[in-house]
């Protein structure tokens, strides 16, 4: 089983590599993170997410869990992005959210030469699965949405 902290910092730098994508983090790159837990400093996702800057995406691995992929039992590493849209005004077109959505799974990253979802991410897992998106809310109310990833491993290093 591969290390996943590996992962979700591989992931980070191909999101950061989209220049579509950094652009909609007002030109910095450092907006696009990711969350490890490191107790007792990091030991909340809540309070994470609600720090979030806007705009911004924090990457965090969520779990992995046994599957299955052409027959044969493989790691599912589950992987959520948050994401912070910039600050929009009136006039401004609705469409924060589903650019970035669309970014995160159809942008080409500089390095790869391919949309993200054709992408191996880590060496060890196949390219992403096709990835969801949900509304959420925070401890204030506000919303933000998360992206969904599963990552199949394959084999079992």
């Amino acid at each position: 089983m591969i290390d996943t902290s590996e992962l979700v910092d591989s992931l980070v730098a191909l999101l950061r590599d989209i220049p579509e994508l950094v652009a909609e983090m007002a030109g910095d790159a450092s907006r696009i993170y990711a969350y490890h837990d490191q107790y007792p400093k990091r030991a909340s996702l809540a309070l994470a997410i609600h720090q979030m800057p806007a705009p911004s995406v924090m990457a965090a691995w969520q779990g992995t869990v046994p599957g299955s992929f052409g027959g044969a039992d493989v790691w599912k590493h589950q992987v959520t992005l948050y994401l912070r849209a910039r600050e929009t005004f009136d006039g401004d077109p609705p469409t924060a959210y589903y650019k970035l959505f669309r970014l995160i799974t159809k942008g080409v990253p500089s390095s790869a030469g391919a949309p993200m979802l054709n992408v191996a991410v880590h060496p060890s897992c196949y390219p992403m699965d096709v990835p969801s998106i949900q509304r959420a809310t925070d401890a204030e109310g506000l919303d933000y949405f998360e992206v969904q990833l599963a990552f199949v491993e394959a084999g079992d290093e």
